[in-house]
């Protein structure tokens, strides 16, 4: 017996080499097959970033507890009318964003960072310089995406449409995607990269965001 021990433990060291390493969040079919590794590895970047965020400051480990958490927060805030927080502020948005491969960021994002005319309170300003704003991007791979695994998830269906019409993340999704959250299986990579982009898309109020913005201008004015 004690003759076949080493033996026993070469083998079982040689079949655990050939186990395959634990690699988290894997694509599901149609995500490889619509994008690309290098695209894939840039959505896998900008998940893992949200995971950071919502999982600050709390004490859970397992994804589904801690997503359903959040996303608790946000439903209740939505369903009372109140404004939830933007998970992070823009400045760490854009930062963070700016980091991905620009084919990651322009399969889902598009950007326009000199906005010709933004309403303000009771006045429209226009000529903006260096005033970002972020949206999904209609001709990009990620709204492909959620058309095809929308023909077997009524949930994406049902996402797909409402953007195709809207152009954008349409407010009744805002009130309607949070309250699903106990029905989703975040351990899924569908669910985490539509959780992500999500989350990234909500942002301050416009108004809060352009009050911040002149009051940066003005103080960088003043310092001339």
């Amino acid at each position: 017996m004690k003759n076949l021990i080493i033996p026993m433990l070469i083998v079982l060291m040689m079949f655990q080499n050939c186990v395959p390493a634990n690699k988290g969040l894997i694509p599901d079919e149609t995500a490889q097959q619509i994008f690309t590794p290098a695209e894939l590895k840039g959505l896998d970047e900008m998940i893992r970033f949200v995971d950071s965020k919502v999982a600050e400051n709390k004490s859970l480990t397992d994804v589904n507890q801690v997503y359903r958490a959040y996303f608790d927060q946000f439903s209740s805030s939505v369903s009372g009318g109140k404004m939830f927080p933007a998970l992070l502020t823009d400045s760490v948005k854009f930062k963070f964003l700016e980091t991905l491969g620009k084919e990651s960021f322009s399969s889902v994002w598009k950007l326009d960072d000199h906005v010709q005319m933004v309403r303000y309170k009771d006045t429209t300003l226009t000529d903006l310089h260096d005033f970002k704003t972020l949206g999904i991007n209609n001709q990009g791979k990620y709204l492909r995406y959620l058309k095809e695994i929308g023909k077997s998830d009524s949930l994406y269906s049902h996402l797909y449409k409402s953007m195709e019409t809207a152009g954008d993340i349409p407010p009744s999704v805002v009130g309607w995607y949070p309250a699903q959250h106990k029905e989703i299986d975040f351990t899924l990579f569908k669910n985490r990269l539509w959780a992500a982009v999500f989350l990234l898309r909500m942002g301050d109020p416009l108004e809060e965001r352009v009050e911040k913005y002149l009051k940066e201008k003005s103080l960088a004015a003043d310092k001339f």
